[in-house]
């Protein structure tokens, strides 16, 4: 479908997931923090939780041969989230985590503007470690489940409003280098998604160093490659929504270490090159909480 296509008769403006942003906002402050985990399962019966508000805006998106171009009619997308993502540790070798999203997206060109907020998708996944804990190398699998949860007729939509089930391999090291702690985790998936959306390969980079003991820095990529298997889908006005798609990002951010082992995360993510999505940047911002 062509961008410059879009809906844009004016809609009233829908503000449910105010009291559910609140929710998971002070449920985040209120527990008592931790690493990024990666491979890594939580030690048993302890875990994190990590709250990011993220924020990107964009008059631009990837068409289906993975060219730049703008919106037609000076369109603007803009997508606010907040994600509370938790993590526990069942046991020794197994992690279960919880991942959710509370979006405000609002799509606009001259003729109008479309506007919607709540819940979006919802992944429910359990990590198990395959290798010995003792290990300074860490192999695990996981397997996740993940659901919509919000109306079929939201509009613009957070997602395809399907059902997913992803298997992923993951592989992480840690060490010590010039007297500073870094770490490497890789990670390769498939993901089948029911309904109209492609099935996908996902695979996800993350390396990160200890600069200071409060002071941590990570870069990471994240690819996602389409199974060609989709449905197209009409009427699109997220173009970080569509049925099948290509996207590839960057991330760099820094972690900040506070009393009380409260950690604060800021950072960047780009789009390096992508096919039928969205192009632009994110900025993001996470606290992060052991427990």
């Amino acid at each position: 479908m062509r961008y410059d296509k879009w809906i844009g008769l004016c809609l009233k403006h829908r503000a449910g997931g105010i009291w559910s942003i609140a929710f998971f906002y002070f449920a985040g402050l209120l527990l008592p923090s931790g690493l990024y985990a990666g491979a890594w399962p939580q030690d048993s019966h302890h875990g994190q939780i990590i709250l990011t508000y993220s924020f990107m805006q964009t008059s631009k998106a990837y068409d289906e041969g993975g060219a730049i171009q703008k919106f037609g009619d000076d369109g603007e997308f803009r997508q606010i989230v907040l994600n509370p993502y938790l993590e526990y540790g069942l046991s020794e070798r197994n992690t279960l985590s919880i991942n959710a999203q509370t979006s405000f997206l609002r799509y606009q060109n001259n003729y109008g503007s479309q506007s919607s907020s709540g819940f979006g998708d919802v992944e429910f996944a359990v990590r198990h470690r395959f290798n010995a804990p003792e290990s300074p190398w860490v192999l695990s699998g996981q397997f996740t489940v993940m659901f919509p949860a919000y109306s079929a007729h939201r509009n613009p939509a957070p997602g395809n409003h399907q059902e997913d089930l992803e298997t992923r391999l993951m592989v992480g090291h840690g060490s010590t280098w010039a007297k500073h702690h870094i770490f490497w985790d890789a990670q390769a998936a498939y993901r089948s998604r029911f309904g109209a959306p492609a099935d996908q390969i996902r695979s996800d980079w993350t390396a990160g160093i200890d600069l200071h003991k409060n002071v941590m820095a990570m870069a990471q990529i994240f690819n996602t490659w389409s199974m060609h298997n989709g449905t197209p889908m009409d009427e699109i006005t997220n173009p970080n929504a569509q049925s099948d798609y290509n996207v590839h990002k960057a991330q760099i951010s820094m972690v900040f270490t506070t009393p009380h082992r409260t950690r604060i995360q800021a950072g960047w993510t780009g789009v390096l090159k992508g096919r039928n999505v969205g192009g632009g940047q994110t900025f993001i911002l996470a606290f992060w909480k052991s427990f």
